[in-house]
């Protein structure tokens, strides 16, 4: 059987106590209960080893047409150009991260704003941006200190709604959301992740 194969962006810059990485590592063999096969898994550790920010020629590149942008700057896009392949060849997406500010860490930014580039991963159409990749099943394994994500709300949430518009611009729609939350000041953080994973397990990651 072809394994699945699965794109996983670790975007946590903590070692062995990060909630993340931790909610991460128990849900995944849910996931591949779910796919009901082998997981081949390709790993992005944007925490620990973060991509390079954004030049002045990758900006300007972005506003030429694609085929001068990669024959003048072809150096400064070949980064964006590989996480772009390592994308289009994931069956699944999973990212795997903190909420900074209420929002998604630098290092993921970074990575959307590599990976987002009109006329290759998206194109407009009057005024409307239309993805030009296949959708795929995509997993945020998600960690907060704060009471987020919940109703009435705690504390603004700009991560999920944020970030569920940006990959659906380049054509990324089938999001899940697995999160553990509320996690500072708590004694035992990484349990309540591991009982947060048990329930993810049994609802959004059980068995089609």
């Amino acid at each position: 059987m072809k394994p699945v194969e699965l794109l996983l962006l670790d975007c946590s810059p903590r070692r062995d106590r990060s909630t993340s990485r931790h909610l991460t590592q128990r849900l995944l063999p849910a996931l591949s209960a779910r796919v009901g096969g082998p997981v081949r898994i390709t790993q992005r550790n944007l925490g620990s080893d973060p991509l390079p920010a954004i030049t002045a020629d990758y900006a300007e590149s972005l506003l030429l047409p694609v085929d001068e942008a990669a024959a003048r700057h072809r150096d400064a896009l070949a980064v964006s150009d590989a996480l772009i392949r390592e994308l289009d060849a994931a069956d699944v997406l999973w990212i795997s991260t903190p909420v900074h500010n209420f929002t998604v860490p630098a290092v993921l930014k970074t990575w959307i704003d590599l990976v987002v580039r009109k006329g290759v991963t998206f194109t407009t159409t009057g005024n409307a941006k239309v993805g030009l990749l296949r959708d795929r099943p995509t997993f945020v394994a998600v960690t907060s200190g704060g009471a987020m994500f919940r109703e009435p709300p705690v504390q603004p949430d700009f991560f999920r709604p944020y970030l569920s518009a940006v990959l659906g611009v380049i054509g990324i729609a089938d999001i899940t959301y697995l999160p553990a939350t509320n996690l500072a000041g708590i004694a035992a953080p990484l349990e309540r992740v591991e009982a947060d994973a048990e329930r993810h397990a049994g609802a959004a990651l059980r068995p089609r």
